[in-house]
């Protein structure tokens, strides 16, 4: 059976990808205070995304739950996730990943957790984890009205599906069948960790 056209370019681009994803790597190598950056409230993108949700007179104390909620459906509805699977440590846009409708997890986590900043909540981070299957995983956390919340858009799950006391929730979140092991670092736009 002859390949597809489509199957040849994409044979074609995982080729060029491989060739050269160490310079494109050392590329998108980010500071400190740019991966910090990439949380920004202020981007357009980010902003169009929040007033959506934003009812008339919003406050964040009453209306904040709500706000998250329909932004956080809205990324799970709008953009497909996609595993990071060609060794490329990219970081894209909102703007690049609202049109091209694709993310990978870090992407959805600091995406995520841009809306949280843009609807007032500062105490949202995006946190990379390390599961117990060895593989990396990215998601936000937050907290709110005495409940950790871990949203994690690439998995889909109802919004208050992994919320309540903050051990718990870690204990009892998975993806793809694999648990958290421990938090290798997690950032915001004011502060970074990183967990040795």
């Amino acid at each position: 059976m002859a390949e597809t056209e489509t199957g040849l370019r994409l044979r074609l681009y995982r080729l060029l990808l491989d060739k050269y994803s160490s310079l494109i790597n050392e590329k998108e190598t980010k500071t400190v205070g740019e991966i910090k950056a990439l949380v920004n409230s202020e981007d357009l993108t980010i902003q169009g995304i929040a007033s959506a949700q934003m009812p008339e007179n919003y406050e964040f104390g009453a209306h904040y739950l709500q706000a998250a909620e329909g932004a956080y459906n809205f990324i799970c509805a709008e953009i497909s996730y996609i595993p990071s699977e060609l060794g490329l440590d990219i970081w894209l846009a909102p703007k690049e990943i609202l049109s091209a409708k694709v993310a990978d997890d870090s992407d959805l986590a600091v995406l995520m957790c841009s809306v949280l900043y843009a609807l007032g909540d500062e105490k949202a981070e995006v946190v990379v984890a390390e599961l117990e299957n060895a593989d990396t995983h990215a998601f936000a956390i937050t907290e709110f009205g005495g409940k950790f919340i871990l949203l994690d858009a690439a998995q889909k799950k109802p919004f208050m599906e992994f919320s309540g006391e903050r051990e718990k929730v870690l204990a009892n979140y998975s993806f793809n069948g694999a648990k958290i092991r421990r938090f290798l670092y997690k950032f915001n736009a004011q502060n970074y960790e990183q967990f040795v």
